[in-house]
């Protein structure tokens, strides 16, 4: 009951168990690395600041880019190696220190969240076909058409094919117009 219910202690201890391994610490420094490494170099540093110039209309300083391809990863790998090296059990307060199988379950939470990301990866992986520096440089790649989500703005219901935008500052208001007058009729 206190599990379904964190009503009393037992609900505290299962909320803390939860809190400190899957919520924070090496979940979220797994993600923060996976993900720096993606946008700083699959995705590509230079193509980042290109997406965030067409939005904004400016370009971000040429520290971004070395923030997106070095600093940041090197600091949540630094930070995930010594949070490893620094680790010990979980307090649950009160001189309590949580029982192996509490930890255990911790651990299992912590990968659960983060194995998706390998799992997929290599899923896409496996089922693209072509060799494997063509499915890379596939799976690396935009997709030729844009995404489902913007399939209302076309009449034909089929996806737009991908156009790179302008940035706003560039951007002609006639063709803004036609759009909203079209969504309305």
């Amino acid at each position: 009951m206190h599990v379904c219910f964190p009503l009393g202690q037992g609900g505290l201890y299962v909320f803390q168990i939860y809190d400190h391994f899957s919520c924070s610490g090496a979940s979220l420094l797994l993600l923060s690395i996976f993900q720096s490494l993606a946008i700083g170099w699959i995705y590509g540093a230079e193509r980042f600041s290109g997406n965030i110039r067409d939005m904004t209309g400016y370009s971000p300083l040429p520290v971004f880019k070395l923030c997106w391809k070095y600093l940041t990863p090197a600091v949540c790998t630094a930070t995930f190696i010594f949070s490893l090296v620094r680790w010990s059990p979980l307090s649950l307060g009160k001189g309590l220190v949580a029982p192996v199988w509490a930890t255990t379950l911790g651990w299992i939470l912590t990968v659960s969240s983060v194995s998706l990301l390998p799992i997929w990866a290599v899923y896409a992986l496996v089922t693209t076909p072509g060799t494997l520096p063509q499915r890379f440089q596939r799976l690396c790649s935009p997709s030729e058409k844009s995404s489902m989500a913007f399939q209302h703005l076309n009449t034909n219901s089929s996806a737009l094919a991908y156009r790179p935008v302008l940035p706003l500052s560039e951007k002609p208001k006639d063709q803004i117009i036609e759009l909203h007058q079209d969504k309305k009729t």
